[in-house]
């Protein structure tokens, strides 16, 4: 069981770039089956840390998850130090986010390279965006690339937001087909908008 990979968002909610599962997603293994999970990450299991961490994130023990997140992390589990971040960014503490996540970012984790440039762009940090944002695009998962997007047209950069999506739609990301539709129509091209809804109907959500 792998519950700590990625947040799945509602069908008709925008994109999230959290790789942590949404509480109602994350279901609880019976006793058996976590008192395994946890003999796995007391004898050092980096995905099993991370999965424990997961389950207890979902049981309301934060500073278990954080412990365990954090020997996931030290053991050399990138998507844990992602998540890592996350929970310190979620608690206000935005610089210690920032070093867990440069160090996830220099290691490849675009999840973590998104999680910089958001924290760039709130504090009108233009190197910042350009240190990550055209390495988000350059790679092949079309998540975070649409998550880029998303945060892009959120602070008014449409043309930006239209480029991360139409590398995300490269990818078959129906996601990024409707957003960037939302644009089209909102600017009044709704024959290329209808057309672009009728793409994203049947193409694949990338979460």
């Amino acid at each position: 069981m792998a519950w700590w990979f990625r947040r799945r968002s509602e069908p008709d909610d925008e994109v999230v770039s959290v790789r942590l599962p949404a509480s109602h997603e994350v279901e609880l293994p019976p006793d058996e089956e976590l008192a395994e999970l946890t003999a796995g990450a007391e004898q050092g299991d980096d995905v099993a840390m991370g999965n424990l961490a997961a389950v207890l994130h979902r049981k309301g023990d934060r500073a278990g998850a954080l412990h365990w997140w954090g020997r996931a992390w030290e053991a050399g589990n990138v998507v844990a130090g992602f998540n890592l971040g996350m929970q310190h960014a979620a608690t206000g503490d935005a610089n210690r986010a920032q070093v867990i996540w440069e160090k996830a970012a220099a290691l490849g984790d675009p999840d973590a390279m998104l999680g910089l440039v958001k924290q760039a762009l709130d504090r009108g940090d233009a190197a910042g965006v350009e240190r990550w944002a055209p390495v988000i695009l350059a790679q092949d998962e079309a998540f975070p690339i649409t998550a880029l997007g998303v945060a892009f047209r959120d602070r008014g950069d449409l043309a930006r937001a239209v480029q991360a999506f139409l590398r995300a739609e490269e990818l078959g990301d129906g996601y990024a087909m409707e957003y960037r539709a939302r644009i089209l129509a909102a600017q009044g091209q709704h024959e290329e908008a209808a057309a672009l809804r009728a793409r994203a109907a049947t193409a694949e959500r990338m979460l």
